[in-house]
Parts: C-alpha cells; sequence; structure tokens
C-alpha cells in the first residue's frame, strides 16, 4: 500500500509539472514570436528610412562650382505651363554651323523631367537619355548613352512655343538629333543665378524645334518649314540621307 502510494504521488507530480510547464512553453513561443516581429519590423523601417535617404539624394542633381544660386531636382509632373520663345532666323546651312553640334541617330530610353531653380525662380525641362545608333558628327559613339538637355519638359497638357518638335519625344523614339555640345562657356544666367549647363547634361538642343528629327506614330515630325529642301520627307531614312550630305557639305 505504501508503495502504491509512493507511485500515485510520484505520477501526480509528473502530472503537476507538466501542467506548470504547458503555460509557460506557450508563453515563451508567444514571446519569441512577439521578439521577432519587432525584429522584423525595425528592418522593415530601417531598409525604408535607407531607400528614403537613397530616393532623397537621387533626386537634387550635382551641381559644380561652375554653377552658384541654382538647383536641380528631378521631377514626377511638370506643371500646366504656357510660355514662348524667339528663334534665331537660321538657313539650312547654317542650322548645321551655327552651334556645335553632333549629329546622331538614336533611341530615347529615359526622359526625366527636372525643375530649375535660380534663385526662386523656377524653370522646368528635361533630360533625355538617347541610346546611339549611328553617328554623322561628334565625339559619341555607336552604342553609347548620351543625355541630352530638352528645352522644356516633356508631358501632356505642357505647351511651350518653339518646342513643336521635341514635345512629342516619348520613350522608345527613334529619331536623328543635333544637339549642341556643351562646353565651360555654356552658361545660362538668371535671377541673379547661375548654371553650367554641362552640369545637367553634355548635350542640349539649341532650341526645340529645328534639331530633331523625329519617327512617331504619327509620322516623321520635325520642323519642316525650316528645311525647305525635304520638307515632303516622310521616312527618317530620308532624313538620315539629307544629313549626311549636309554633314560633309558643311565640314
Amino acid at each position: 500500500m505504501k508503495a502504491e502510494r509512493m507511485i500515485r504521488a510520484l505520477n501526480q507530480i509528473d502530472a503537476d509539472y507538466i501542467a506548470e510547464a504547458a503555460p509557460a512553453e506557450k508563453k515563451s513561443r508567444k514571446q519569441r514570436i512577439l521578439r521577432l516581429s519587432v525584429i522584423a519590423a525595425c528592418f522593415v523601417l530601417a531598409a525604408t528610412l535607407s531607400i528614403s535617404a537613397i530616393v532623397n539624394r537621387q533626386q537634387t542633381l550635382p551641381l559644380s562650382d561652375a554653377s552658384n544660386g541654382v538647383t536641380a531636382k528631378y521631377t514626377q509632373k511638370a506643371p500646366r505651363i504656357d510660355t514662348a520663345s524667339a528663334l534665331i532666323p537660321l538657313t539650312e546651312n547654317e542650322l548645321f554651323t551655327h552651334f556645335d553640334t553632333a549629329v546622331f541617330k538614336g533611341t530615347v530610353t529615359k526622359i526625366d523631367n527636372i525643375i530649375l531653380d535660380f534663385n526662386g525662380e523656377k524653370t522646368y525641362r528635361a533630360i533625355a537619355q538617347i541610346q546611339v545608333e549611328k553617328v554623322w558628327r561628334g565625339a559619341c559613339q555607336e552604342g553609347e548613352s548620351v543625355s541630352v538637355l530638352v528645352p522644356s519638359p516633356i508631358e501632356s497638357g505642357v505647351w511651350v512655343e518653339d518646342t513643336e518638335t521635341v514635345s512629342a519625344l516619348r520613350v522608345g523614339m527613334t529619331g536623328v538629333f543635333m544637339p549642341m555640345i556643351y562646353d565651360a562657356d555654356d552658361i545660362h544666367e538668371e535671377n541673379g543665378a547661375r548654371l553650367a549647363l554641362r552640369d545637367i547634361a553634355p548635350y542640349g538642343f539649341a532650341d526645340g524645334s529645328r534639331y530633331a528629327f523625329l519617327e512617331t506614330e504619327n509620322g516623321l515630325v520635325f520642323a519642316r518649314w525650316a528645311y525647305e529642301s525635304i520638307t515632303e520627307a516622310q521616312t527618317l531614312a530620308e532624313i538620315e540621307n539629307y544629313v549626311s550630305e549636309m554633314v560633309d557639305k558643311t565640314q
């Protein structure tokens, strides 16, 4: 009988220990899950802050000491604007000689609108990335991607006089381009501020009408009024032949 009572007692002790241990185990699992959730949340927060910091750094374009009183930032959307400018009258020959331009065929791979802030006076432009396919003049190489400053933002609802050609610019579009090659003397001054244009891009269009020939869904787009000898051109191949002849002629 004594042995039987001891066995029952031992059994009761085992049961008691098991009963006491079970809640502790559940509690321990909950604590581990809570700790893991907190750690995961910390990682997410740290990653979010890191990404935000990178995005903020990327939004601002770095400028050299040659620029002062101006900031340049990327912007997702340009506001509705309505501005105008005057073009310098140039003959067809002068369009190839008046400015130091590169002449190449390429495809637009990216377009970013930017805000230029000249001591509080804001101007909107765009930077186009163009994959070069053929070169008639300039130091760029076939296969190279070049950045070109566009004299207006690229956005539906935005109209800027004398930019009717480049305003049709879209990613994936192929064309013949004749941007200026910027050097240290290419400075834009506005509202007491000074911008070295090559801080933004190594190339830029002298105006938005006469220095691009675009192959669009609606046909060939270019300033036909400025190129009377090819005013009836319908294909980019015709433009390529014309450009090749003019580059040889004006070397």
